[in-house]
């Protein structure tokens, strides 16, 4: 199999993906000898995409590689997407933790309400959140997953908060948190983001 072959193997591989391929998966799909050798011919297919006037684009990502909508078509198009496994109060629990890790479950479970448990099994069965004994409590932060599915969104949102207030979470230490705090423009723009991503999929249904 020639060169020009296995890029296209590994470009139909990342069209037919829901979720990003690691370098490994793909040098195995690819059948080559080196990680190498696969990491340049992804190198090139990033290239590809992002010289062409094309609607998708292939990136690297920390989990791996990936073939999506380039932002500028993402609104017209994500009705499409898969149906979500969250429901409202589940988006909300998530973006607290987001924005607020590393936090204690016992601070999440006093502004989340007692539903905040259910909230967090299935966002750690779902891989969404990690947690971390600590004393009597768990200390939780997102994933690598919650990254891969929500990265681009929060970001922006929560950076264009964070201007607005005239605030920066770089750097900041934890601090304790007040009623007032969870009502925050911040916190709701977070929220805003994720839970407007959940109505465009369940839109289309």
């Amino acid at each position: 199999m020639d060169r020009l072959e296995k890029e296209k193997i590994l470009e139909a591989a990342l069209f037919m993906s829901p979720k990003p391929l690691t370098l490994d998966e793909l040098n195995s799909i690819a059948q080559n000898q080196s990680r190498l050798e696969t990491k340049a011919m992804m190198a090139e297919l990033i290239n590809f995409y992002s010289s062409r006037k094309s609607a998708l684009e292939v990136v690297e990502l920390p989990v791996g590689y990936q073939m999506r909508v380039k932002e500028d078509y993402e609104d017209y198009v994500s009705h499409f997407a898969q149906n979500t496994m969250f429901n409202r109060g589940v988006m909300k629990t998530l973006a607290f933790i987001a924005y607020k890790q590393p936090i204690s479950q016992s601070v999440v479970v006093k502004y989340r309400n007692n539903k905040a448990y259910d909230h967090l099994k299935l966002l750690f069965d779902e891989g969404m959140i990690k947690k971390e004994s600590k004393g009597r409590t768990f200390v939780l932060t997102t994933t690598s997953k919650f990254i891969e599915y929500f990265g681009k969104d929060f970001g922006k949102a929560k950076k264009t908060a964070e201007v607005h207030m005239g605030i920066s979470s770089e750097g900041s230490t934890p601090v304790i948190l007040t009623q007032k705090e969870t009502k925050s423009e911040l916190n709701e723009s977070v929220n805003e983001v994720m839970e407007k991503k959940e109505e465009k999929i369940m839109g289309g249904i």
